[in-house]
C-alpha cells in the first residue's frame, strides 16, 4: 500500500498534465514583512491567480486536501515561508488548482512523499453523563441577511451578543488579552460533525463525533489559549502520549477548550487511538528552483 501510494503521488506531481501558466516561488527572508496567506483561485474574487505567503506545511495542506496534523516531515516545513504568485488557466476548478500545486511542489522543491494510514492519537467527542447543555435549532432562526451580529462586552470579559441580536449561522470571535487569546463561538444550526471539525482545527488533532446526536444545534462556547500560532495549548493527554506529528504542547493559562466543552456544552473530549491518513515527506528541498 505504501509503495502504491508513493508511486501515485510521484506520478501525479511529476507528470501531471495540468500546471500553472506561470508561477513564482521565492523564500521570504527571515524578519521580512511577508504577504498574508495564499489566497485566490476558483470561487474567489481572484479566480485567475494565487498569491500570498505560506509555509511548506500550509502549501501541502492546500495541494493534498489534508489537515496540518496529517503531514509529517522536516522541522523547517513550519518555519520557512515562501511567497507564491501563480497564474491559473481559465476555467480551472479547485481540484485542478490542487493538482497544479502538487506539480509545482514536485518541480520547484523536488518533493518526494507518500500516503500512509497510521494508528494515531485522536479525540472522540462524547456526551457527558449529565447530557448536552444546548438545544436543537429552531426551524427558522436569526437574521435574514447574514450580516455579522452586533457585539458588546459580556460580564465574563468576552464578547457577547447585543440584546435583541440574532444570528442564523455560526460566528467565531478572537480577542487578544493579557491572559492570552480569548475565543468565543456562537454555533447556529451546527451539526456535531461540524463542531468536531471546528475543534479539530483548534487542537491540531483529529476529533471524531461520537455523540450520536443527529440534529442541528445552537450553542455558545468560550475558551482561552496562550497563542493562535505555533504551540497549541492542551490539558490532556500527557505530553508523552502526543505523537510527533501533532505539534508542540504547552500549558493553558486560562479556561481550556477541554474544560469549556464539558462545562458549557456537556461534551467531553476523550483521548483515543484511530486510523489517520498521513502524508509522509521523505524529501523536499528547502530552497525552490526555477525563478
Amino acid at each position: 500500500m505504501r509503495l502504491a501510494a508513493f508511486l501515485t503521488l510521484l506520478c501525479t506531481a511529476a507528470f501531471g498534465q495540468i500546471a500553472f501558466e506561470a508561477v513564482s516561488v521565492k523564500v521570504v527572508p527571515a524578519g521580512a514583512n511577508a504577504p498574508g496567506r495564499v489566497r485566490g483561485g476558483p470561487g474567489t474574487n481572484s479566480p485567475g491567480q494565487l498569491s500570498g505567503a505560506a509555509t511548506m506545511r500550509a502549501l501541502l495542506t492546500m495541494a493534498y486536501g489534508l489537515k496540518s496534523y496529517q503531514i509529517s516531515g522536516p522541522g523547517w516545513m513550519d518555519s520557512e515561508r515562501y511567497e507564491v504568485i501563480a497564474k491559473i488557466p481559465a476555467g480551472a476548478s479547485k481540484a485542478d488548482v490542487a493538482q497544479m500545486l502538487q506539480t509545482m511542489l514536485a518541480d520547484r522543491f523536488a518533493l518526494v512523499a507518500y500516503l500512509e494510514t497510521k494508528e494515531l492519537p485522536i479525540f472522540a467527542l462524547v456526551v457527558t453523563k449529565g447530557g448536552p447543555k444546548f438545544k436543537e435549532s429552531a426551524v427558522v432562526s436569526g437574521d435574514s441577511n447574514g450580516a455579522p451580529p452586533k457585539l458588546v462586552k459580556g460580564t465574563d470579559g468576552f464578547p457577547a451578543l447585543a440584546p435583541g441580536s440574532r444570528v442564523s449561522r455560526s460566528y467565531q470571535v478572537v480577542v487578544g488579552g493579557s491572559d492570552g487569546i480569548m475565543y468565543k463561538v456562537w454555533g447556529r444550526h451546527e451539526t456535531m460533525p461540524q463542531l468536531a471539525e471546528r475543534l479539530s482545527s483548534q487542537l491540531n488533532r483529529a476529533v471524531v463525533d461520537a455523540t450520536e446526536l443527529k440534529g442541528q444545534y445552537d450553542f455558545a462556547l468560550t475558551w482561552t489559549m496562550e497563542s493562535i500560532g505555533g504551540a497549541i495549548p492542551r490539558t490532556e493527554p500527557p505530553p508523552d502520549e502526543i505523537d510527533s506529528h501533532t505539534g508542540p504542547v504547552m500549558s493553558d493559562p486560562g479556561l481550556s477548550i477541554f474544560t469549556a466543552a464539558q462545562a458549557q456544552l456537556g461534551l467531553k473530549l476523550e483521548s483515543r487511538k484511530g486510523p489517520q491518513q498521513m502524508l509522509i515527506v521523505e524529501r523536499a528541498e528547502k530552497v525552490p528552483t526555477g525563478n
